[in-house]
């Protein structure tokens, strides 16, 4: 098992990506130390892969900082923070959002993200090793959703190798996975139901498959792991194709001549 005795905070991991993380973490040995606002599933959660669990509300510093002691209190170091908590957020067009919702979408997306770092920096840095992730989306890269999630998914993306740049001297791995559209409760509501949301990705991605949200964990776990071990500063889209890929794909479905004898000439 990869991440055998690793502890691990995970944040928003009581439903969606979050849990898949926990789970998939479970399944390759980590030791976990799980937050969420959501008490009942978090601590549901927790008590079926004996796991701790710490109510924590990301958009507030001192529970974050709170959720990062405890994990040392139990278990004396924290190998890895997983940064995930996360909502849709404010949606709208560009001139009918509200301010405050605004905020509380940068809030819960970006704000958690460097308390996250921060207080994880602030443990990893006296051990010389540690490996910090977080959440991004392939809104991160492209402009794939709502304006105030696209601007949070980005900004964690800058966030990312800023910190990177900073702590690899003292030997600690920041990284972000940008998911595509994966169906969790929070897509499902943007389209409706779990079906429209699965065939919509099917259309829109090259590879014409669904991003699922155990593939996120195990991107998650790779860079996790010894595996990754050189790998710092990075952003890995899992996306099946969608923001690098997606116009070119179109584009030579539309050009035949591209690849045809014909087109040797």
């Amino acid at each position: 098992m990869r991440l055998e005795g690793k502890v691990t905070v995970i944040t928003g991991a009581a439903s969606g990506l979050g849990e898949a993380t926990a789970r998939r973490f479970a399944r390759e040995g980590a030791v976990l130390v799980l937050g969420d606002i959501r008490q009942d599933a978090g601590q549901l959660l927790a008590d079926e892969l004996s796991a701790a669990f710490v109510p924590c509300d990301v958009t507030r510093e001192e529970d974050v900082a709170a959720l990062v002691d405890q994990a040392m209190v139990l278990h004396g170091r924290l190998d890895c923070m997983v940064n995930n908590a996360g909502q849709l957020g404010a949606v709208g067009r560009v001139e009918a959002i509200e301010a405050a919702a605004w905020r509380n979408t940068l809030a819960v997306l970006l704000d958690s993200v460097f308390y996250g770092m921060k207080h994880a920096a602030r443990v990893m840095r006296p051990q010389g090793a540690g490996v910090i992730l977080s959440t991004s989306s392939a809104a991160g890269l492209a402009p794939l959703g709502p304006h105030a999630y696209t601007a949070a998914k980005h900004a964690v993306i800058g966030l990312t190798r800023s910190v990177a740049a900073e702590l690899a001297a003292d030997g600690i791995r920041v990284n972000a996975v940008a998911p595509g559209n994966v169906p969790t409760r929070m897509t499902e509501l943007a389209y409706g139901d779990a079906a429209a949301m699965r065939k919509a990705a099917e259309a829109r991605n090259p590879l014409r498959r669904v991003v699922e949200a155990d593939e996120i964990a195990g991107a998650f776990a790779y860079l996790a792991g010894d595996d990754g071990l050189n790998v710092t500063g990075q952003v890995l889209a899992v996306d099946a194709g969608l923001v690098d890929c997606r116009l070119g794909s179109d584009y030579y479905a539309r050009t035949p001549a591209y690849f045809s004898v014909d087109g040797d000439r």
